[in-house]
């Protein structure tokens, strides 16, 4: 999927490749502006489709390929250009969906189908190829010296590059939360355009700063969930969460964001399921080694359980043997997960005398559990249980039965061997 690949001549006839490359670094500026305002021209004075044409798909290819050495006013015309052509075929698409049922004549529909997918493929293609060579390009001049930097980042901010990169974000988030079965011929997409989306994706997720904008975060968030649960990318989609989780402390709220916000939207938790099987299955001997990654897998599954923290409530049996493992950091966390569902997920008042009864007894497995974590081998799993209970006591968690318990326990605590239990 790598860019310059289009420039390799096809096995197969189907597939557009570029024939006839201008090479724009070695223009005038006068010329390369007017070049631009020709393809913008084109773009939007012709038929959504016109990128097809392969006039019109080369310049077009050529502009992206050198895409960092435009002047900003280039930048500027070529992406608004085809982020409206891109906005403007999206509601076509539904329109094709109606005419498919009242259509008699078949071919016309099939041609239009064709060109539509097409047109959303290549669209797409451009806009998120323009986006990963820009934050290549930004990431490159942030890791110059300084003096260089402080130049070039002048040349790239004077374009106001954050908010284009939030609505091409947005708009192929759009892309995939419409109906597209139409266009591919059944609900799952293309294997390789699905995958061409949800690698850059996640590998956008890897960028702190991306992260921090709030618009393109949340696009993001909405691509990946779209990915993972509408089109079934489930296990490449686990794989990739895993991995963000593991070497990118930073990323980890916005993950569970991700995920929450996935089981949200399509009422479907089989992504934060998958991911917390998978934890629940690695080897607890892999935790001791991996400090950092514990750490973060911790975090994640705290942060998941606050958000889904029914889901989590059904699935936290897969986590419990890691309470025997040697990781203090994944008990810890685990205390910490206890803690968020006992709090919040069997507040639900709904249901048979069964269901109630089965929620009952789970919570107070879970509270078992606490009371007997007092008493880890590791100092600092006895002191983060002490501050959960203290925090289930603040927000009234503990029946009253438990409250001389607990109470004898934190007592007896107060004779720890450790300071920070006893501070706890």
């Amino acid at each position: 999927q790598i860019l310059r690949a289009l420039e390799e001549d096809p096995e197969d006839n189907h597939r557009l490749f570029a024939q006839n490359i201008v090479d724009v670094t070695s223009l005038r500026p006068s010329d390369l502006e007017e070049f631009v305002k020709g393809v913008s021209f084109d773009l939007s004075d012709r038929e959504l489709f016109c990128i097809e044409d392969q006039d019109v798909f080369d310049r077009v290819y050529s502009l992206i390929r050198s895409f960092y050495s435009l002047p900003p006013s280039c930048k500027c015309n070529l992406v608004e250009s085809l982020r409206s052509n891109l906005s403007v075929l999206l509601p076509n698409v539904d329109s094709i969906s109606r005419s498919v049922q009242d259509q008699e004549d078949e071919v016309p529909i099939i041609d239009r189908i064709t060109s539509h997918r097409n047109a959303l493929k290549i669209y797409t293609f451009f806009l998120l190829t323009i986006i990963t060579t820009e934050e290549s390009h930004i990431s490159s001049v942030d890791s110059t010296k300084v003096p260089a930097r402080g130049r070039k980042k002048q040349i790239i901010q004077s374009w106001n590059w954050e908010p284009q990169r939030g609505r091409m974000l947005n708009l192929i988030a759009n892309s995939l939360e419409i109906n597209l079965s139409v266009l591919f011929g059944s609900p799952d997409l293309d294997e390789n355009y699905l995958s061409f989306i949800a690698k850059n994706s996640f590998s956008l997720f890897e960028n702190a700063a991306i992260l921090k904008d709030a618009e393109a975060k949340d696009a993001l968030c909405r691509i990946i969930g779209a990915a993972a649960t509408k089109y079934r990318y489930i296990v490449q989609s686990c794989a990739s969460v895993m991995h963000l989780i593991h070497k990118y402390d930073f990323a980890v709220v916005h993950v569970a964001d991700a995920v929450a916000r996935a089981e949200s939207k399509y009422s479907d938790g089989t992504l934060a399921v998958t991911i917390i099987r998978d934890i629940g299955r690695a080897d607890p001997k892999a935790y001791v080694k991996d400090t950092v990654g514990a750490d973060n897998v911790g975090r994640f599954l705290v942060e998941l359980a606050d958000r889904l923290p029914k889901l989590m409530s059904t699935n936290v049996g897969v986590l419990v043997p890691h309470f025997g493992g040697e990781s203090y950091k994944i008990r810890n966390a685990l205390v910490g997960v206890l803690g968020k569902l006992v709090a919040k997920a069997f507040n639900d008042a709904e249901g048979d005398v069964s269901t109630k009864s089965l929620r009952l007894r789970t919570k107070q497995a879970m509270l078992e559990i606490l009371l007997e974590r007092c008493r880890d081998v590791s100092a600092y799993t006895r002191s983060r249980v002490l501050q959960v209970w203290a925090e289930l006591c603040e927000e009234h968690s503990v029946s009253i039965g438990l409250w001389n318990e607990v109470a004898s326990i934190s007592a007896g605590r107060l004779e720890d061997k450790s300071a920070i239990v006893r501070k706890s």
